[in-house]
């Protein structure tokens, strides 16, 4: 009688819930549903950088033919799960981050610019969708931040349906089978008297078998230096060497792996 009588007092039913509060509580059964999948992820990514190895690559090459073909398409952070792809094979199946920080993907910087004083470019949605499953995230410690480079909030999205795009994130995330693993050799710092440029040994980790079937040497370099197509508009020179250097990547891994 007590607890009816508190109810009635402030208006409220037991059973009653707000929208944001049955999302939130949807959103954290999506995440458990989906955390052992990113773990098993997580574990063939720290294995995959371990047999990284130390020489530098000298022929690009494939020690075998890939099924399913790898599909690099580089990662634009300011663009959001719910207007770039319609389905998860829209954003490709491959992605990408440093092998100094891939073992520790919580580790990696959301949006690298030249205030690091090194080279590296955004992670994708691999990377992502570990941050919000991995220790750091709503079911551990909850330390992860969103930026305005993410696309808005990965979990308490804007759509009409929060759960929803809360799924379209994790599907694209796991549906990339391949990592490609950047260990930078070159770099010059972007300035206004100098050339920029940077260069790296890439090896590309297959996921799902746990080997590094592929390498090669990616280049990149400001527009006005390398020319050629862009498809977006060129800014500072840092993300410009970053586009570029990612273009090539994937140049050279349709290549390798569309004879």
């Amino acid at each position: 009688m007590a607890i009816l009588a508190a109810m009635l007092f402030t208006g409220c039913d037991a059973d009653e819930q707000s929208e944001p509060q049955r999302n939130d509580g949807s959103m954290k059964e999506v995440l458990k549903e989906y955390q052992p999948r990113f773990e098993q992820r997580r574990a063939a990514l720290v294995a995959a950088v371990a047999k990284v190895p130390e020489k530098h690559v000298g022929k690009a090459s494939c020690a075998r033919r890939l099924d399913p073909r790898p599909e690099f398409i580089w990662f634009d952070p300011t663009t959001r799960a719910s207007l770039s792809y319609n389905s998860p094979d829209k954003g490709g199946n491959v992605d990408i981050a440093a092998t100094t920080e891939a073992g520790t993907p919580e580790r990696i910087v959301d949006n690298p610019g030249s205030t690091l004083n090194t080279f590296a470019v955004p992670p994708g949605w691999l990377v992502r969708g570990l941050w919000i499953t991995g220790p750091q995230g709503p079911l551990g410690t909850d330390e992860f931040k969103v930026t305005s480079q993410y696309g808005d909030e990965p979990y308490l999205g804007v759509e009409k349906d929060p759960v929803q795009r809360l799924r379209k994130i994790l599907d694209l995330g796991l549906h990339k089978r391949y990592m490609l693993l950047y260990r930078v050799t070159t770099f010059a710092f972007p300035d206004a008297e100098g050339e920029d440029n940077v260069r790296a040994d890439v090896f590309l980790a297959d996921l799902e078998k746990g080997d590094l079937p592929c390498q090669l040497v990616a280049d990149g370099h400001s527009y006005d230096v390398r020319g050629g197509l862009v498809e977006s508009v060129s800014r500072t020179p840092y993300e410009d060497m970053q586009t570029t250097f990612q273009i090539d990547i994937s140049d050279k891994l349709r290549s390798l792996t569309r004879p």
